[in-house]
Parts: C-alpha cells; sequence; structure tokens
C-alpha cells in the first residue's frame, strides 16, 4: 500500500429518488424517460445502492482502485 494508504473509486448510481431529483420525477415525461431507459422500470432507491456503498467503504476491494463502479440500472448500456 502507498504511504498514505488512499484509494480512489466511485460510485455511479442510476436516478435515485433523494430530495434532489424530485423535481424531475413531477415532470411525467421525463420520469417516463427514465423508467424506460433503466431495465428494472424504475426509479432507484437509497436501499438499491446501499451494498455497493458498504463494498467500497469495506477492506473487501483491496486492490480496486481509480474504478468507477456503475450501479445505472442498464442505463449507460441503453
Amino acid at each position: 500500500m502507498r504511504p498514505l494508504g488512499i484509494r480512489v473509486n466511485t460510485l455511479c448510481p442510476t436516478f435515485v429518488h433523494t430530495p434532489l431529483i424530485e423535481e424531475t420525477l413531477t415532470n411525467p415525461d421525463r420520469l417516463a424517460l427514465i423508467e424506460e431507459k433503466v431495465t428494472p422500470g424504475r426509479i432507484g432507491e437509497v436501499e438499491d445502492i446501499i451494498g455497493e456503498v458498504l463494498y467500497l467503504a469495506s477492506d473487501a476491494p483491496a486492490l480496486l482502485t481509480g474504478s468507477s463502479l456503475r450501479a445505472d440500472g442498464g442505463w449507460a448500456a441503453g
């Protein structure tokens, strides 16, 4: 491990139901576009990304650095 022991990884989730996207969710056209593009067909919930957050915060990905973990419901594959 490097002297500072710093790893940098990112979590890239799809739209997750939080107060930050309330305005988007109230627009039926935008909501329909999002639900159409993600494989589960729904907006993500905070509980949907807890596993990924716990994984990145743990020691399990000790050799993972400089990576982006996509939890986007298939958005990028679209």
